[in-house]
């Protein structure tokens, strides 16, 4: 597998958890972002990286995936306080439409897929 063809299941499979978390009360979110840490860092272990430094990998992937769910409840904020005249646009969850390009995306999680890549040697030739 590429790494590109890897980071865009990376960035899907963060997206569809994000959406799924949003979607939940904040004071039950905590288990998830902790069992999302917990999966990244043995995730990064399993590719190479010392155990301190996968700790700080899984520590910024759960950073990233809190951003995503603020940024997808602010875009439902806004959804919400449209008028009842306004037709809502449609939505297609997964689609290019509500996730950030991915070249955007790609550009906040490239510097943690960088390191993983250069800890474990993936993606060198």
């Amino acid at each position: 597998m590429s790494v590109g063809t890897a980071l865009e299941q990376l960035l899907r499979l963060i997206h569809r958890r994000a959406m799924k978390l949003a979607a939940l009360p904040e004071d039950e979110r905590d288990l998830h972002y902790d069992l999302i840490r917990r999966s990244c860092c043995e995730a990064a272990e399993n590719v190479g990286q010392s155990p301190d430094k996968a700790a700080i990998t899984a520590n910024d992937m759960v950073e990233f995936v809190r951003a995503l769910v603020g940024i997808i409840e602010v875009g439902c904020e806004s959804d919400q306080e449209r008028s009842a005249d306004r037709p809502l646009p449609a939505r297609h969850f997964g689609s290019q439409e509500t996730v950030t390009t991915p070249s955007a995306a790609a550009s906040l999680v490239s510097p943690i897929w960088r390191d993983i890549r250069r800890t474990s040697g993936v993606g060198s030739r």
